[in-house]
């Protein structure tokens, strides 16, 4: 396993997290808490200690599970990083509609409910869920938040503050306005270079802002592994558009000319190439997702020439429908 710091702290993230989206059992098809454990098990021993969640995945499923896991293991929690999120209120994966709720009270409940289903006494990492531009302006508003993450910090109930932005450009709102927030997780892969655009990864970089860099096989489009289930939030993306980002799988593998190599482990090489991305998080639902990912970490690191190749190929083609 690669580590990374984050920060200036001490502390490691394995470069390959696990997105925990899946575990709740309703965006990505079912999954027997069996299987989850199995998953969680085989991941963790393969050194993966970085676990992405949220209060919603499967309307707090996938932390219940995570939860349970840890507590009949051996693993000692504190070989774990496990980041989950606040603000974003239960509703259907499938649906484009979203509910939120980013009181203060809210959170505080949030959190608290978060703390019991993972049962833990502290939380690595607590990110605001996808706030809306008018939430992220309003310097008020999350510095009210910062002072109650503040708070919590200083009693040992979290332990780093961030924010999962809903869109890359957001994360610039955060980099100028706020200090507090030492992670941004963003959209980042082959077909969505829109922290490159920005100059998002260098500029975070520069504020020794960590990145967690999600969606890096576009739903698993960049894989070839998509078999859509009776529940999964595919579902809901037009052919059109499904079609676009399976485009992609190949095209890329041939612009860097390397032999043999996966489209996935091309994608998780890229999601990772600059050094301010601590951690990639793909979904894991079964084991050998978790076994082909752990494939790129022991793969040569693309070339400046290659990247450059890349960036060309994603800035040539049409990506959204």
């Amino acid at each position: 396993m690669i580590f990374r710091k984050y920060s200036s702290r001490e502390k490691k993230v394995s470069l390959l997290g696990f997105g925990t989206w899946g575990l709740g059992s309703d965006a990505y098809g079912h999954i027997s808490k069996k299987n989850s454990s199995k998953v969680l098990d085989f991941a963790i021993k393969n050194r993966i200690n970085f676990i992405d969640t949220s209060n919603i995945y499967g309307q707090g499923l996938a932390e219940k599970r995570i939860g349970d896991f840890i507590s009949k293991s051996n693993i000692l929690r504190s070989k774990l990083f496990i980041a989950t999120k606040c603000g974003m209120l239960n509703h259907s994966p499938s649906s484009w509609k979203v509910t939120q709720d980013f009181s203060i009270d809210n959170i505080k409940r949030s959190i608290k409910k978060s703390l019991i289903r993972l049962k833990t006494d502290y939380i690595d990492l607590i990110q605001l869920h996808s706030p809306p531009i008018k939430i992220l302006k309003n310097k008020k508003k999350i510095n009210q938040i910062l002072k109650l993450f503040i708070k919590l910090k200083k009693k040992g109930i979290v332990k780093n503050f961030g924010v999962s932005v809903k869109s890359p450009q957001d994360a610039i709102i955060v980099l100028k306005n706020y200090k507090s927030f030492n992670f941004i997780q963003l959209n980042f892969s082959l077909i969505d270079q829109r922290a490159l655009d920005f100059g998002i990864l260098d500029t975070a970089y520069k504020k020794k802002v960590s990145i967690i860099a999600r969606t890096p096989l576009a739903f698993g489009y960049l894989a070839g592994n998509v078999d859509i289930k009776k529940k999964d939030h595919r579902r809901k993306w037009s052919k059109k558009q499904t079609d676009l980002w399976s485009k992609g799988r190949l095209n890329f593998v041939k612009l860097i000319g390397r032999k043999k190599i996966k489209p996935a482990n091309l994608a998780l090489l890229f999601a990772t190439f600059h050094p301010v991305v601590k951690t990639v998080i793909p979904g894991m639902i079964q084991i050998k997702h978790v076994k082909e990912n752990l494939k790129f970490l022991s793969l040569k690191k693309l070339t400046k020439k290659e990247i450059k190749n890349l960036i060309f190929g994603y800035k040539n083609n049409k990506w959204v429908a």
